[in-house]
Protein backbone atom coordinates (compact mmCIF):
# COMPACT_ATOMS: atom_id res chain seq x y z
CA UNK A 1 0.00 0.00 0.00
CA UNK A 2 3.11 2.08 0.63
CA UNK A 3 4.64 2.05 -2.87
CA UNK A 4 0.87 2.80 -4.13
CA UNK A 5 0.69 5.93 -2.54
CA UNK A 6 4.27 6.49 -3.48
CA UNK A 7 3.16 6.43 -6.73
CA UNK A 8 0.62 9.22 -7.17
CA UNK A 9 3.30 11.57 -5.06
CA UNK A 10 4.30 14.00 -7.86
CA UNK A 11 5.81 17.16 -7.00
CA UNK A 12 6.11 20.42 -8.38
CA UNK A 13 4.97 21.22 -12.61
CA UNK A 14 6.77 22.10 -15.92
CA UNK A 15 4.50 23.39 -17.74
CA UNK A 16 4.66 25.92 -21.15
CA UNK A 17 1.57 28.14 -20.81
CA UNK A 18 0.03 30.97 -23.38
CA UNK A 19 2.52 33.94 -23.18
CA UNK A 20 0.17 36.76 -25.41
CA UNK A 21 -3.75 37.20 -24.63
CA UNK A 22 -5.62 40.48 -25.93
CA UNK A 23 -8.47 41.85 -24.22
CA UNK A 24 -11.88 42.68 -25.99
CA UNK A 25 -14.40 43.96 -23.63
CA UNK A 26 -16.42 47.45 -23.27
CA UNK A 27 -13.53 48.89 -20.88
CA UNK A 28 -10.68 48.71 -23.48
CA UNK A 29 -10.27 51.77 -26.10
CA UNK A 30 -10.05 49.57 -29.13
CA UNK A 31 -13.29 47.42 -28.35
CA UNK A 32 -14.65 45.39 -30.93
CA UNK A 33 -18.37 44.85 -30.43
CA UNK A 34 -18.78 42.36 -33.07
CA UNK A 35 -15.90 40.52 -31.71
CA UNK A 36 -15.93 37.66 -28.50
CA UNK A 37 -15.93 39.36 -25.64
CA UNK A 38 -12.95 38.62 -23.58
CA UNK A 39 -11.52 39.76 -20.10
CA UNK A 40 -7.97 38.72 -18.34
CA UNK A 41 -7.84 38.04 -15.43
CA UNK A 42 -3.67 38.22 -13.36
CA UNK A 43 -3.82 36.48 -10.12
CA UNK A 44 -0.51 36.69 -7.75
CA UNK A 45 -1.42 33.48 -5.47
CA UNK A 46 0.43 33.12 -2.44
CA UNK A 47 1.42 30.84 0.06
CA UNK A 48 -0.25 27.58 -1.80
CA UNK A 49 2.83 25.07 -0.19
CA UNK A 50 2.13 26.88 3.42
CA UNK A 51 -2.17 26.03 2.64
CA UNK A 52 -1.11 22.31 1.56
CA UNK A 53 0.56 21.94 4.63
CA UNK A 54 -2.17 22.91 7.02
CA UNK A 55 -4.87 20.31 5.42
CA UNK A 56 -5.28 17.74 7.39
CA UNK A 57 -3.29 14.05 6.57
CA UNK A 58 -4.56 10.83 7.06
CA UNK A 59 -2.75 9.05 9.97
CA UNK A 60 -4.38 5.58 10.24
CA UNK A 61 -7.14 3.45 9.15
CA UNK A 62 -6.47 2.82 5.33
CA UNK A 63 -7.85 -0.51 3.76
CA UNK A 64 -8.09 -1.63 0.10
CA UNK A 65 -11.47 -1.00 -1.09
CA UNK A 66 -13.15 -3.15 -4.07
CA UNK A 67 -15.95 -1.32 -4.37
CA UNK A 68 -17.58 1.22 -6.95
CA UNK A 69 -17.47 4.38 -5.31
CA UNK A 70 -19.13 7.99 -6.89
CA UNK A 71 -16.15 10.41 -6.35
CA UNK A 72 -18.75 12.66 -7.82
CA UNK A 73 -20.83 12.22 -4.44
CA UNK A 74 -17.27 12.82 -2.13
CA UNK A 75 -17.23 15.85 -0.59
CA UNK A 76 -14.49 18.36 -0.50
CA UNK A 77 -13.92 18.40 3.43
CA UNK A 78 -14.78 14.50 3.91
CA UNK A 79 -13.32 13.06 6.72
CA UNK A 80 -12.86 9.89 4.35
CA UNK A 81 -10.13 10.21 1.46
CA UNK A 82 -9.97 8.06 -1.79
CA UNK A 83 -6.40 7.47 -3.72
CA UNK A 84 -7.47 6.23 -6.51
CA UNK A 85 -6.05 4.23 -9.71
CA UNK A 86 -7.80 5.17 -12.81
CA UNK A 87 -7.30 4.88 -16.53
CA UNK A 88 -8.18 8.17 -18.13
CA UNK A 89 -9.06 9.35 -21.98
CA UNK A 90 -8.17 12.83 -22.58
CA UNK A 91 -10.88 13.43 -25.47
CA UNK A 92 -9.72 15.56 -28.78
CA UNK A 93 -12.66 17.80 -27.77
CA UNK A 94 -11.15 19.25 -25.01
CA UNK A 95 -7.13 19.43 -26.41
CA UNK A 96 -7.68 23.14 -27.58
CA UNK A 97 -9.31 24.13 -24.19
CA UNK A 98 -7.15 22.52 -22.05
CA UNK A 99 -3.65 22.96 -24.20
CA UNK A 100 -2.57 25.79 -22.25
CA UNK A 101 -2.24 23.62 -18.79
CA UNK A 102 -3.95 20.34 -19.11
CA UNK A 103 -4.96 18.56 -16.43
CA UNK A 104 -3.05 15.40 -14.39
CA UNK A 105 0.70 15.75 -15.07
CA UNK A 106 2.99 12.45 -15.44
CA UNK A 107 6.63 12.51 -14.72
CA UNK A 108 7.97 12.13 -18.76
CA UNK A 109 11.07 12.16 -20.47
CA UNK A 110 11.21 14.98 -22.68
CA UNK A 111 12.33 14.43 -26.35
CA UNK A 112 15.18 16.70 -25.96
CA UNK A 113 16.23 15.83 -22.56
CA UNK A 114 17.24 12.71 -20.67
CA UNK A 115 15.99 13.79 -17.43
CA UNK A 116 12.25 13.38 -16.45
CA UNK A 117 10.40 15.88 -15.37
CA UNK A 118 6.80 16.24 -13.91
CA UNK A 119 5.03 17.94 -17.01
CA UNK A 120 1.17 18.78 -18.24
CA UNK A 121 0.21 16.91 -21.31
CA UNK A 122 -3.20 15.87 -22.92
CA UNK A 123 -1.92 12.32 -23.23
CA UNK A 124 -4.30 9.37 -22.20
CA UNK A 125 -3.15 7.90 -18.86
CA UNK A 126 -2.97 4.15 -17.56
CA UNK A 127 -2.81 3.25 -14.22
CA UNK A 128 -2.59 7.23 -12.56
CA UNK A 129 -2.84 7.68 -9.21
CA UNK A 130 -5.02 10.25 -7.68
CA UNK A 131 -6.35 11.66 -4.61
CA UNK A 132 -10.03 12.53 -4.40
CA UNK A 133 -9.72 15.40 -3.19
CA UNK A 134 -7.20 17.13 -6.02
Amino acid sequence: MILFIEKGIRGGISVCCNRYSEANNKYMPEYDASDTTKSLLYLDVNNLYGWAMAQPLPLEGFEWADTAIDVTSVLDDSPIGYILQVDLEYPEVLHDLHKDFPFCAEHRVSPASELSKLMANLYNKKEYIHHSSN
